[in-house]
């Protein structure tokens, strides 16, 4: 995203990170035309709906102002007519929860103008029965790049059968941090001990059950490096999804796109405008986002990097640089998006 001049969620990662469920890339747009991001996400745990703009202006200095969201309300309305309002500033709200089976709509009001989603039905998801982690070297890597030694993830459930399905998966890494800061070139305790960092999964993985129907279907997730310190065990959480097939159809150019780099940071080619949202009054105005409806299972892995696999051993990565020598002299571990003290579900030391 930040090698792209344009690129949407590069700007809305500064600010309110990872707020929008799906990126685009706004590279091609002409400079001076302003884009309104509509993204929501509707599921059976919790919902969230995001409305802002690209960006404000360009400096004389060559930057960017971040955007001013725009005036709106949001909400959502089921079969039957009943509806749920939500805040459009991408707070989720965990006290709702949607029901496999119903249809929903979106609708937001943003500085005057009137736009809705097409109605999308939530699918179930399968179990995810289990996830597997299989060691491989791959020799086509050199030997000091971290994944040269390492394990492939794959998530595997079994498809439900009669039911068109599209799935998709994401998932968070958790790593215990005994640092939360550098003074002088030395570093800095966290202050309470128990503190993780949190990476986030940066690919867009998806698949259908298009000639699998019924069957048994494992899935590649990621690839991790066989290596410690600091933790004994590798931590994946990893979240399987059932999405609507606009969603999968979008999703799936942007795959695509992505597959000759590798992550979304990399985009390089058109945009991608909304699958489903429309402006009532103007249906060809390009919204970026989506409104996604999707029921969700997940499930923890821990791989233990202190095995001897094959004779060969976990990478050792240590930061030479030492710990403070002044006693008490310590850094807080601040709740963010990237740091927390709450124990991750399922952890193991």
């Amino acid at each position: 995203m930040h090698k792209l001049l344009y690129f949407v969620v590069g700007i809305l990662l500064l600010a309110n990170i990872i707020t929008c469920q799906y990126p685009v890339d706004s590279s091609t747009l002409p400079e001076p035309k302003k884009f309104l991001v509509i993204d929501a996400a509707l599921t059976d745990k919790f919902a969230k709906v995001t409305v802002t703009y690209t960006l404000s202006e360009v400096t004389p200095q060559g930057g960017y102002l971040l955007p001013t969201p725009p005036v709106a309300t949001a909400y959502v309305l089921d079969s039957h007519g009943n509806r749920t309002d939500f805040n459009p500033n991408g707070t989720k709200d965990t006290l709702f929860r949607g029901v496999v089976g119903e249809t929903y709509k979106l609708y937001v009001q943003a500085d005057g103008q009137v736009y809705e989603s097409a109605a999308e039905t939530m699918r179930a998801c399968p179990e995810l029965d289990s996830l597997t982690a299989i060691y491989s070297r791959e020799s086509s890597r050199s030997p000091d790049d971290q994944l040269y030694d390492g394990f492939d993830v794959y998530a595997e459930f079994k498809d439900i059968p009669n039911q068109e399905s599209f799935f998709q998966w994401d998932w968070i890494h958790y790593r215990r941090t005994f640092s939360c800061d550098v003074k002088d070139g030395y570093l800095l305790p966290c202050t309470p001990y128990d503190c993780w960092t949190i990476g986030y999964n940066e690919k867009v993985i998806v698949q259908s059950d298009k000639l699998r129907d019924g069957q048994p279907i494992a899935h590649k997730i990621t690839r991790i490096p066989f290596a410690t310190p600091p933790n004994k065990f590798y931590y994946l959480r990893v979240e399987q999804r059932a999405i609507t097939a606009s969603v999968f159809t979008y999703l799936k150019s942007l795959e695509i796109q992505t597959q000759n780099t590798g992550s979304l940071f990399d985009i390089p080619a058109q945009t991608k405008f909304s699958p489903n949202i429309f402006n009532v009054n103007n249906p060809r105005e390009q919204i970026l986002g989506a409104f996604s409806v999707y029921s969700s299972r997940h499930k923890v892995l821990n791989i233990n990097m202190q095995q001897e696999i094959n004779g060969v051993k976990a990478k050792v990565n240590i930061d030479l640089r030492p710990f403070t020598p002044v006693p008490l002299l310590q850094a807080p571990c601040t709740e963010t998006l990237y740091r927390t003290q709450i124990k991750p579900e399922s952890w193991m030391d």
